[in-house]
């Protein structure tokens, strides 16, 4: 038994360790052509029954073959590595009960001098080994180099001790080493001393290892073997090895590849990528051999890893996929733009990070002039969109974020499937969320801005609150005071035209009246009344007629949240919202609002004699 495993176990641990062992007598007497067609049949019924598993392989296939497949071809692609691996995986089993002869039939050797050569010569040579193909095949090729002092490999141990003890004697029984990492890495230092063959697995997932690029797409990968490299001080060797299929119960086991580390005092995450590339390259020849029924790239609550400024330029210099973060905005335009610093710190959280909003149509043309965003893409013919080519090329998305209440256009990213699901708590769809943000009640109202950073933070991402305007986004050239009468929220946020007249006449003559262009008719009559210019916008032009040198007095709604984004100063009544709430996020603002019973009242049209904003003057509006 493993020096490191419980003696003492369960008693249905003991029932799976002698189901384990009637299964492993069974095999004895079966040639492992048989359970290669055992495996086989077996992988066509996992293929059948199981599309989690299906959904999983296409994803992974899209990343290592090319992003742009879908369809008949990915589907045969998927049945036939699925059926491959559980072939595989089945003769894994058998592969420590093969006599010597049956092993010799089975395995062939590639390049094996050459690996022995350098190791029984003193060095260390460290097998960089992809899930792919036998890799069982491995610990048992011990006997086949008597010149190596030392042979070993790296493993994780098992939970049931029953097992681990069958395991571990199964794999040791021809002089492999096993070393778990539970116990440390002192036995592993050792040998990369003393010299020999050590094996380690270098392309599972890890949360805790380095995030490098791994068939283009950043992914946490092992830097066990690179760290055993510089310890051996020079005498280490690194090579990728791989086992393949080549026939019915037949596999190579390629050990000629020595991964060639350039010269120079390379850290971990420069030698790691190197690993990966080796290991790309070796997993290219025989696609189908590779493990891909699990989650390689995997995505978890803390997407965006801590690194420092030499790894981020590893990444910027060497992914080719980015990590897809697709977000569904709220329905309402007055809310959707308050994401905005929420999207900045998502985009910066990450140098592979790519940006894809889904919003009403009315939104999307305003969207696709923000430079962080990579797609913008309507809730109308959602799936439509993303499956166009030029949209879709990079894959699959790693994470969605929730943040509409549309149950259509849910079901539409659940066919999408991305690899996460966030949001907030209160979200309609908090059951089928793997993470759901918990918002703070009870406490002082925070600034809408905050409850998005929340979100940011809940994922172990910091950004700057106060982050919100983009005066270099504005007209820097513009100047003057501008009113803004019209307001997106109703008719419950209007103020009296006198009153507009009487601010006209104390701004001065270089004011000018500003509206959405659906307000049109209005305001150019409005302006004619005022005898001012009218100027009309889209929420994607706002930017190019206001700026840091212009002065905006409006009504709440839309219109002072763009000003706002492009730099420009607002003076905004707050008649039907909290000013605390939904105030033009940043500084140099000002809100003006009268503290009636019913405010704030979030009503679109007003239910009371006169509206709220109806007391308010034209000093407390004006005032700076």
């Amino acid at each position: 038994m493993s020096s490191d495993t419980p003696t003492e176990a369960t008693v249905s641990q003991k029932l799976g360790g002698l189901a384990y062992r009637i299964f492993c007598g069974i095999l004895r007497v079966l040639d492992i052509r048989v359970v290669a067609v055992f495996g086989r049949c077996v992988g066509y019924i996992v293929w059948a029954v199981m599309p989690g598993r299906r959904r999983i392989v296409a994803r992974n296939m899209r990343i290592v073959v090319d992003p742009m497949l879908r369809g008949a071809k990915l589907s045969a692609l998927v049945r036939r590595n699925i059926v491959r691996t559980t072939m595989n995986m089945a003769c894994t089993f058998k592969t420590g009960l093969m006599t010597d002869k049956e092993l010799d039939r089975a395995v062939k050797l590639v390049g094996a001098e050459s690996f022995e050569d350098k190791a029984a010569g003193g060095d260390c040579v460290i097998g960089c080994i992809p899930h792919a193909g036998n890799w069982e095949i491995l610990a048992r090729i011990r006997p086949l180099f008597p010149r190596v002092k030392r042979f070993g490999s790296m493993y994780r141990r098992l939970d049931n001790p029953v097992l681990e003890d069958i395991v571990y004697k199964s794999r040791t029984r021809f002089g492999c080493e096993m070393f778990s990492s539970k116990k440390g890495l002192k036995e592993v230092f050792r040998l990369a001393r003393d010299g020999g063959m050590l094996g380690v697995l270098s392309d599972q997932f890890t949360q805790q290892g380095l995030f490098l690029p791994y068939f283009g797409k950043v992914t946490g990968t092992t830097p066990l073997p690179s760290l055993i490299y510089k310890r051996c001080r020079g005498t280490g060797h690194l090579f990728a090895v791989s086992t393949r299929n080549t026939g019915l119960g037949k596999w190579e086991a390629v050990l000629s590849r020595e991964i060639q580390v350039p010269a120079g005092d390379l850290d971990l995450a420069e030698i790691t990528l190197e690993v990966n590339k080796a290991l790309e390259e070796v997993q290219k020849e025989s696609i189908i051999d590779g493990f891909w029924m699990h989650h390689r790239w995997k995505c978890t609550r803390h997407f965006a890893p801590v690194l420092t400024e030499q790894q981020k330029e590893l990444i910027r210099s060497n992914f080719k996929l980015p990590f897809r973060c697709i977000i569904c905005l709220p329905e309402e335009f007055e809310e959707a733009v308050l994401t905005i610093p929420f999207l900045r710190g998502l985009r910066a959280s990450r140098e592979d990070m790519q940006l894809t909003v889904v919003c009403p149509a009315e939104q999307q043309a305003f969207w696709q002039t923000q430079k962080y965003i990579a797609n913008a893409v309507s809730t109308e013919n959602t799936l439509q969109q993303l499956d166009a080519d030029e949209v879709y090329k990079d894959g699959p998305f790693d994470v969605l974020f929730m943040l509409s209440e549309n149950r259509r256009v849910f079901r539409d990213m659940q066919e999408l499937m991305p690899m996460y699901a966030s949001g907030f708590a209160t979200s309609p769809f908090r059951k089928k969320l793997r993470a759901k943000c918990i918002l703070k009640v009870g406490e002082a109202p925070a600034h809408r801005t905050r409850d998005f950073l929340t979100l940011l933070k809940w994922h172990a991402i910091s950004s700057d609150e106060a982050v919100y305007a983009a005066p270099d986004s504005g007209n820097a050239v513009a100047e003057g005071n501008f009113i803004a009468p019209f307001s997106s929220l109703g008719a419950a946020d209007c103020w009296p035209q006198e009153k507009w007249k009487e601010a006209v006449s104390r701004l001065g003559a270089n004011t000018s009246l500003i509206a959405f262009e659906h307000d049109g008719e209005a305001a150019e009559k409005m302006a004619s009344e005022l005898g001012i210019p009218c100027v009309l916008v889209k929420p994607e032009t706002v930017a190019e007629v206001l700026g840091p040198n212009c002065h905006l007095y409006a009504v709440d709604g839309l219109m002072p949240q763009l000003a706002a984004l492009a730099g420009c100063r607002c003076n905004v009544i707050m008649a039907s919202r909290l000013a605390a709430v939904y105030a033009p996020p940043g500084e140099g603002h000002k809100t003006v609002t009268q503290h009636v019973p019913c405010h704030p009242c979030y009503r679109r049209e007003c239910d009371q004699p006169a509206t709220c904003s109806a007391g308010i003057t034209a000093d407390e509006f004006l005032a700076e």
